[in-house]
This record gives structure tokens, C-alpha cells and sequence, in this order.
């Protein structure tokens, strides 16, 4: 049995049933894929003053032999997370996905607390 211990904000914009599918989905995540994943948000970060999931995604793929996870829905969790790190700020702004494969799919932007270049 999962015991799932998250917190629930409720002045965010997404509700309290969409907030614990988040959680769900990033507490049943592969635990390499989590730490990996994790280290993508940062490289990206550093490349970019902002973005969005994909710019992740394409950090994971030019890894050699990523390890993945059997629901992406866990990319949610994963982009909170690093916010809460101090990696990433939230915007209130959203962006298509150019991916085929996501059906151009709203994305959050965010922006780099770690982005050395400039804007």
C-alpha cells in the first residue's frame, strides 16, 4: 500500500484533485528517472533563462541510454519540484508543446534562478 504524503496549496490554480494526481504520479515515478530527470531540469536551466518541459525532455534524450518512467505525467511533479529547490520561478504563462508526440499540449514556462547568460 502507497502512502502519499503531499502538500496541498490552496491558492494554486490547480485544484486539490489535480494537485494529489501530480504527487501520485511523481511518488510512482521510477526513482533513476526522478534523479535524472532532476539533473536535466538544472542543465536546461542553466541554458535557458526560460522553459517549459520539453527543453527538459530534449536535455533527457541526448543523454546516452536514458532511463525512463512508465507515466510522463510525472513531469509535473519533477518541474514543481525544482521550483521548490530554488531552480525554477513559475510564470503565470503557458506555451504549445512543438512536440508531435504531445499533441501540442499546454505547457507552464518558468524561468532559471540559474541561467548565467543573458536574456
Amino acid at each position: 500500500m502507497v502512502s502519499l504524503q503531499f502538500e496541498l496549496d490552496w491558492n494554486s490554480k490547480v485544484g486539490p484533485e489535480a494537485q494529489a494526481g501530480r504527487a501520485q504520479a511523481d511518488e510512482n515515478a521510477n526513482g533513476r528517472w526522478r534523479h535524472v530527470f532532476d539533473a536535466c531540469v538544472l542543465a536546461a536551466a542553466r541554458k535557458k533563462f526560460e522553459i517549459v518541459s520539453d527543453d527538459v525532455l530534449t536535455e533527457l534524450e541526448a543523454l546516452p541510454n536514458p532511463p525512463g518512467t512508465h507515466n510522463l505525467a510525472a513531469i509535473g511533479g519533477a518541474m514543481l519540484r525544482a521550483c521548490k529547490m530554488g531552480i525554477l520561478r513559475g510564470t503565470d504563462r503557458t506555451k504549445r508543446s512543438q512536440r508531435p508526440e504531445k499533441h501540442s499540449n499546454r505547457q507552464n514556462v518558468y524561468e532559471s534562478n540559474y541561467f548565467g547568460g543573458s536574456k
